[in-house]
């Protein structure tokens, strides 16, 4: 299938624009015509700044080469995942009865967008408060189905060719798990790597910055335009490794099962063998190996945590809006009035020996192959998948990468999931990027065209 320019990546667009073979301008434009046609059906946006976005498109493209040089995002347009503030688009949260106070500080990583010439085209759904009760938005690839929660509309924003990139956030699995559903990839870098400052607080000891693109290579070029330290954010130290040169050297691969959690589907779990078997054929080490029993209580102390971060950050006001709260955010809230400090503290020295446990079993290897989903997304919108196989890397802080392996015999994406050593971040995107190089040829390219609700191809 022939690309459309509103799919092209964002770094391929970048250096179009710099060498005068493409404006910024037309490739808005593109994106704008993308989401006029499928928007109706899918329903990423919260809203659009349309107007906005076509002029600072017309202003990129005014420039001179010197100036585009400087800036690294130069006319691309970015979806903003609806939790975080902007000086010039309503916040809303995913709720219907908060609105951004004026004044509010715009969030530390939507500056750096600005700085490097990124054009924020409009705010992308999220799930409510940013867990579990979904907004409206559809799975591109099949309108029936879920795309996944919280990052919603940022992961079927950039599926469905609206944009090239998009910023979501993770807790749980509020990004990993999208971008397995949708069939890109998604990245959760290192816990303090991208400032929270000005992004909707849900729990500081899980929360995390994280993005959505359709090549590794955007990946990382977002990546190094968002990392760094920010005082404003207490746990933001912005130190980690981003030149990590593998050069020809081996790498090896821990695949890890979890058999305490949901089963996987037969349809991802011969996918996955699949996936080991076409590296192995490469002559990548890939030994297997269980998750220790020690660690089969991490779920529960993720979603401890989460509910005691979001009642105190928030459960207070939320009482006051009660009749306006889905049931699934007042069970939240509920949980989290009914835990004490203990289970707080037992939660956070769990995360500890965790950690000490994995980076033992990790000593020998590179990365972790695991586990994004337990299989393609449900169909209905009124679900948004379990975050189990992504909530472990979210308590240990490790960077994690959802990698897209072509689709299920009905046209619905599968995914994999990369887990990286802490700190080690560019390491982990060389060492996806080496695996994507074998994978890609196997399982094709992760353009696919958008369906109607029956499933029947519609193009792109």
């Amino acid at each position: 299938m022939v690309k459309t320019l509103n799919f092209y990546a964002a770094g391929v667009v970048s250096s179009l624009v710099r060498q005068g073979e493409l404006t910024s301008s037309e490739f808005v434009q593109s994106c704008l015509t993308q989401i006029d046609k499928n928007e109706p059906y899918i329903q990423a946006w919260n809203y659009l700044n349309r107007e906005k976005a076509l002029s600072q498109a017309a202003y990129c493209d005014g420039l001179s080469p010197l100036q585009l040089s400087q800036l690294p995002l130069a006319g691309i347009p970015i979806g903003i995942k609806d939790i975080f503030a902007t000086a010039t688009m309503p916040t809303t949260w995913g709720l219907s009865f908060y609105q951004q106070p004026r004044g509010w500080p715009e969030a530390a990583v939507v500056q750096r967008l600005r700085s490097a010439g990124a054009i924020l085209l409009g705010k992308t759904v999220t799930t409510e408060l940013a867990t579990t009760a979904p907004g409206p938005t559809a799975n591109p690839h099949h309108w029936g189905h879920t795309p996944g929660g919280s990052s919603s509309g940022s992961a079927a924003a950039v599926a469905g060719g609206m944009v090239p990139l998009a910023l979501g956030s993770q807790t749980m699995g509020s990004i990993l798990r999208p971008a397995a559903y949708c069939g890109i990839f998604g990245f959760k870098p290192s816990f303090g790597l991208l400032s929270r400052h000005g992004m909707l607080s849900l729990c500081r000891d899980l929360d995390h910055v994280g993005m959505f693109a359709r090549s590794l290579e955007d990946i990382a070029l977002l990546l190094r335009v968002l990392a760094g330290a920010d005082d404003r954010d207490p746990d933001c130290l912005g130190t980690a490794d981003l030149a990590t040169d593998l050069g020809d050297r081996r790498f090896r691969l821990l695949y890890l099962a979890n058999p305490y959690g949901p089963p996987l589907e037969p349809v991802a779990a011969h996918r996955l063998e699949q996936v080991q078997e076409v590296l192995a054929a490469a002559d990548i080490d890939v030994d297997r190996q269980r998750l220790p029993p020690s660690v089969a209580t991490a779920w529960d102390h993720v979603q401890n945590l989460c509910a005691a971060g979001l009642t105190a950050n928030h459960g207070a006001w939320l009482r006051t809006h009660w009749q306006d709260c889905s049931a699934a955010l007042q069970d939240w809230v509920i949980r989290g009035e009914g835990l004490g400090g203990l289970a707080y503290a037992e939660a956070r020295q769990a995360t500890v020996a965790y950690s000490l446990t994995l980076q033992t079993l990790m000593a020998d290897y590179d990365a972790i192959l695991t586990p994004v989903t337990p299989g393609p997304a449900p169909a209905g919108l009124g679900y948004t998948g379990t975050a189990y196989f992504c909530s472990l890397w979210t308590l240990l802080g490790w960077p994690a990468l959802s990698i897209p392996v072509g689709t299920s015999p009905d046209g619905l994406p599968l995914g994999c999931q990369l887990v990286g050593r802490p700190r080690q971040d560019a390491r982990l995107l060389q060492i996806a990027q080496l695996c994507w190089a074998l994978l890609s040829p196997v399982f094709g390219d992760i353009q696919t065209p958008c369906f109607n609700r029956q499933g029947k191809d519609q193009g792109t």
